[in-house]
């Protein structure tokens, strides 16, 4: 299932109306929107036209004793409030112990005992703090996965960890992962949108993912945020179909799979040859090629000059060095 979690109206009115005018575009994807375990919050969601609410609340011991200042009977009765609230009103609802990876299983269990009773349509698992070993993730993934409801995994990328913890989380049963363009979000964010597609894509061959917009939305997302991504950034980074060493290049242009898991093309992408000291004769023919001119003797002299330049050697730069050799008109 494909879902956009389209926020939290009861955070301020503009929020609100973001997801009103979300909710107006007649996308395909299942609309979910945010909420505590109150009523005035399940209330917001009622008048927008959404047919999902995640309804969250954290059940540690440390949450329930020094956050909230209630038992865990208390808490659950708020969920259940809640949970009742929302089904009654024809919302289908996904239950989220905030912090599940840190929880004691005792109250999980409860809690998960209750969301079954209840009817709940799906679970997440939050590993808000990000800080989860995956293997921990799994077996913790695939013990909720037992309960019998449909599962989804959230994972925070404090450690690194949330692809990793994303993938084990497929592995036991989940179903749904969550995540956002270029990985934003609290603190340094959650799964990132393009590898998790792509990982989706490569290794469990679901195919119907349009990888070749996953650039152009991460550029787009670039400009509104004012957030830009590092070069070496994988998939959607400038740096991701660059070819650098000489040898690599030799291969890649015989064939790109040999450095290259996917092609470039896949993602509406062009790869490129970086020009330095590390260059070799199939990275000049690269550029002289498109250029229309395949004469060695060029191409050993612009070799010698790109070799013997301090840094980076601009396809521009190549360009009017094999000019000034006459290879072009």
């Amino acid at each position: 299932m494909e879902f956009i979690e389209v926020g939290h109206p009861a955070v301020s009115d503009d929020v609100l109306e973001g997801i009103r005018l979300i909710s107006e575009q007649g996308l395909k994807a299942n609309l979910l929107a945010h909420s505590r375990a109150l009523r005035r919050d399940i209330d917001l969601i009622l008048d927008l036209n959404v047919d999902w609410v995640g309804i969250f609340f954290c059940l540690s011991n440390s949450c329930l004793q020094r956050r909230f200042n209630i038992t865990l009977d208390q808490a659950l009765g708020r969920i259940e409030n809640a949970i009742l609230y929302a089904k009654d009103h024809g919302l289908r609802v996904r239950f989220t112990p905030e912090d599940t990876t840190r929880t004691e299983w005792r109250n999980l269990e409860r809690a998960l005992n209750l969301a079954r009773e209840l009817k709940v349509d799906r679970v997440s698992i939050a590993d808000t703090t990000g800080s989860a070993h995956p293997f921990y993730f799994y077996e913790l993934t695939e013990r909720v996965v037992g309960f019998g409801i449909p599962t989804n995994v959230h994972c925070h990328n404090d450690l690194g960890l949330a692809l990793a913890n994303a993938v084990m989380g497929i592995e036991a049963g989940a179903t749904v992962v969550d995540a956002t363009i270029n990985g934003i979000g609290e603190r340094v964010g959650i799964v990132d949108l393009a590898q998790i597609s792509t990982i989706l894509y490569y290794h469990y061959g679901l195919r119907h993912y349009k990888l070749e917009r996953l650039y152009e939305m991460s550029q787009m997302l670039q400009e509104i945020t004012g957030i830009r991504m590092q070069k070496n950034y994988p998939i959607t980074g400038e740096n991701a179909f660059v070819h650098k060493a000489g040898l690599h290049v030799s291969a890649v242009v015989k064939d790109p799979a040999f450095y290259e898991f996917l092609p470039a093309e896949l993602f509406g992408r062009e790869r490129s040859i970086y020009l330095d000291k590390y260059a070799g004769r199939d990275s000049i023919r690269f550029y002289l090629e498109r250029m229309g001119i395949r004469d060695e003797k060029i191409t050993r002299k612009l070799l010698s000059i790109v070799k013997s330049s301090q840094g980076a050697f601009t396809p521009e730069r190549l360009l009017e060095e094999a000019r000034r050799m006459g290879g072009v008109e």
